[in-house]
């Protein structure tokens, strides 16, 4: 939830400083920057684990995970496909289609109504989900955790800090979201498992209102102690990809059993994830974002 607050707020400041505002641009730009990673991260799956090509329900997996259909399978109901070679990617999905509901939102309406809108779609989809828990109205219910980020890197732009005025609309529309899931909850008398249906949903909600609640006592007290997080930028410029390779290729790797010594192994492991983390992000993205998106404007 964390990450979808993040991923709001930098989608926000890079297309309120890009140039090109068309949806071609746009979309181009967020393609490449998924797509890029994501493609060689399922190759290179294909080629060290050796799944079944003959097996009709890899392929349907494998297409639905290219369509960013795929979610968390094991903890929500109705799931299209679930995620392929790593369970991280159920949030690809959500991250995409938050990508392409952002445009027409962000073009379309009055910057004054934008966060009155997304809240209002996302608190009658969450009405529809609690009797109808399908993948669209999910999707919209979480779009407004996404959008909170959106309203605070707004808020950021303007005032130099972020205000609780600004972001009021997204963030008690989580808050609403939140109220209309934990009464299923209460009324079921299974025991309680966080991480399933329909615990899963508010237990998200409620940590989003919590981390946007800290970070404004964070805030006023001057982000203290913010400084030891910048350990953080060492990995940052290969995060993605490490984030969706480190499950396949290391954690639950078994493609170099050969190798008899564990640590031998799974230092063997390491280095490769390492090595795909730097090839993919740091020369393939960038080798193919200047190919692309020739305009130093449309990069992101």
């Amino acid at each position: 939830m964390t990450f979808f607050l993040i991923s709001g707020f930098v989608i926000e400041l890079s297309f309120s400083k890009g140039r090109d505002k068309s949806f071609g641009g746009y979309f181009i730009r967020r393609f490449v920057r998924i797509y890029s990673i994501f493609i060689p991260m399922l190759a290179v799956c294909m080629a060290t684990l050796n799944p079944n090509f003959q097996d009709i329900n890899f392929w349907r997996m494998l297409a639905g995970n290219l369509a960013m259909l795929q979610d968390f399978s094991a903890g929500k109901p109705n799931v299209i496909v679930p995620p392929i070679f790593a369970s991280a990617l159920w949030s690809l999905h959500y991250e995409w289609w938050f990508y392409m509901l952002y445009y027409p939102i962000k073009t379309s309406v009055d910057q004054r109504y934008q966060s009155y809108v997304v809240a209002f779609f996302s608190f009658i989809a969450a009405l529809i989900y609690i009797n109808l828990p399908y993948p669209l109205p999910r999707l919209v219910m979480y779009f407004v955790i996404w959008w909170i980020g959106v309203d605070m890197a707004h808020s950021y732009t303007t005032r130099g800090k972020v205000s609780v005025l600004d972001i009021k609309a997204s963030y008690f529309g989580a808050f609403a979201v939140a109220c209309i899931l934990i009464p299923k909850c209460l009324a079921q008398n299974a025991n309680i498992q966080l991480g399933v249906h329909p615990y899963v949903e508010p237990r998200h909600f409620m940590a989003v209102i919590m981390i946007v609640g800290v970070g404004f006592v964070w805030q006023k007290a001057k982000w203290i102690g913010f400084d030891f997080l910048r350990i953080g930028t060492l990995i940052a410029p290969i995060s993605y990809a490490l984030y969706i390779s480190h499950q396949p290729l290391l954690v639950e790797a078994s493609y170099l059993g050969w190798i008899g010594d564990s640590w031998l192994r799974y230092c063997c492991y390491a280095i490769i994830v390492l090595l795909f983390c730097w090839i993919t992000e740091l020369r393939l993205y960038p080798l193919l974002r200047s190919f692309i998106i020739r305009s130093p404007s449309n990069k992101s």
